[in-house]
C-alpha cells in the first residue's frame, strides 16, 4: 500500500467512527462531504470503513483511531448485533446513509472509452465539452457540489463550463488538476500527464505540491518520481488532433512512431540508427502507409510495410 492509500484509509476510518457515533456536528458533515467529493477513492474508502463498521459487534471507545488500531478492529470475530447496540447505531447508520447521498457517493459514474484511431466528442450535462482522443478511457461523476472526470489513460480536451458552486477536477492516478475557467489538454502517456492550457487556468496538484498552468504552459508529471517540469509550448500542437494532424518539432522518430502507434493498430518499428533522427513536420493522420510515406519525405529513411508491421530504416547511401 502506497503512503497515499494509507493516509486515504486511515483518514477514511476517522471519518466512519466520527460519523458513526452519532454526535456528528453540521461542519463535520459539510467537512466530510467535501473530502468525499475530493476524490472517488475517498469515497471508496469511506464505503469500505462504513462496511466494516456494521460488522462490528459494538461501538469504538471514543479514542482516536489509527490505521493499525482499525486494522486490529476488522480481525475482531464477528457476532450478532445485541438489540442495545443496533439501537444505539441505527440513527448513526441513518446519519451517514444522509451524508453518503448528499455527497453524491450514490451518483452514478459515467465511462467513456475510444478504441485506437476513434475520436469521440461528449457534452456533459453541465454544458462541459470532452472530446476523447484514440485508445482512451475515462470516468465522469456528477454531484451536486462538485464534476470529476478520472482519467485511467489516454488523451482528452476539455472546455469547461465554469462554476464556483460545483468545482471540475481531473483525476488522473496520484495528479490532480483543478479547472479555473479554462480550456485545457491532458494526456496520459507512458508514465507521464502532460497538460496544456489554452485558455484559462488550471492548478496542477500533487504529493502537497501545486503549480498554476496558465495559457501557453505545458506541465508535465512523471508519475513514477513525482517530477514535474513546466515549460512554455504553443497550444495549437497539443490541441492539433482534434484536426487529424499530430505536430512534431525536433523529436526523435523513435519518439514520433510511439505517438504514431496511439492510432493505428499495425505497429510502425524504427530499426537501427534512424531511431535517432529528428523529425520536424505536420502529419495528416489519414491512413498509416500515407503517414509512413510522409515520414519518407521529410527524412532520409524508407519504409516497407508487411502484413504485421511498418518498418523504418536509414536510406542505403547513394540512393
Amino acid at each position: 500500500m502506497s503512503d497515499i492509500d494509507a493516509k486515504i484509509e486511515a483518514d477514511a476510518a476517522d471519518w466512519a467512527v466520527k460519523a458513526q457515533s452519532g454526535v456528528i456536528s453540521e461542519a463535520d458533515i459539510v467537512a466530510l462531504t467535501d473530502w468525499l467529493d475530493a476524490s472517488p477513492r475517498h469515497a471508496a474508502a469511506y464505503g469500505e470503513a462504513l462496511s466494516l463498521w456494521t460488522s462490528l459487534d459494538a461501538p469504538v471507545p471514543e479514542e482516536k483511531v489509527t490505521p493499525s488500531a482499525w486494522r486490529s478492529i476488522a480481525q475482531r470475530p464477528k457476532r450478532r448485533f445485541g438489540l442495545r447496540a443496533v439501537a444505539g447505531s441505527g440513527l448513526a447508520a441513518v446519519v451517514a446513509v444522509a451524508i453518503m447521498a448528499a455527497s453524491g457517493m450514490f451518483a452514478p459514474v459515467q465511462t467513456y472509452d475510444t478504441q485506437k484511431g476513434e475520436r469521440e466528442t461528449v457534452t456533459l450535462s453541465d454544458g462541459t465539452q470532452l472530446m476523447l482522443n484514440t485508445d482512451t478511457r475515462l470516468s465522469v461523476k456528477i454531484t451536486a457540489s462538485a464534476r470529476t472526470v478520472t482519467l485511467d489513460k489516454g488523451e482528452v480536451a476539455i472546455t469547461v463550463a465554469h462554476n464556483d458552486g460545483q468545482p471540475f477536477r481531473v483525476l488522473s492516478g496520484d495528479l490532480t488538476l483543478t479547472d479555473i475557467g479554462t480550456t485545457f489538454n491532458v494526456a496520459r502517456l507512458n508514465g507521464e500527464v502532460r497538460v496544456a492550457v489554452r485558455e484559462g487556468e488550471v492548478e496542477m496538484a500533487a504529493r502537497s505540491a501545486k503549480t498554476r498552468l496558465l495559457p501557453g504552459d505545458l506541465g508535465t508529471y512523471r508519475e513514477a518520481s513525482g517530477a514535474r517540469t513546466m515549460t512554455r509550448a504553443d497550444p495549437a500542437e497539443a490541441f492539433a488532433w482534434q484536426s487529424s494532424r499530430a505536430i512534431y518539432r525536433n523529436q526523435p522518430l523513435s519518439v514520433v512512431a510511439a505517438d504514431l502507434n496511439r492510432y493505428f493498430d499495425k505497429p510502425i518499428i524504427v530499426e537501427g540508427d534512424a531511431a535517432q533522427l529528428r523529425l520536424n513536420a505536420i502529419l495528416t493522420l489519414d491512413s498509416q502507409t500515407a503517414v509512413a510515406g510522409r515520414i519518407t519525405e521529410f527524412l532520409p529513411v524508407d519504409a516497407r510495410t508487411t502484413p504485421e508491421a511498418i518498418y523504418i530504416r536509414s536510406r542505403a547511401s547513394g540512393r
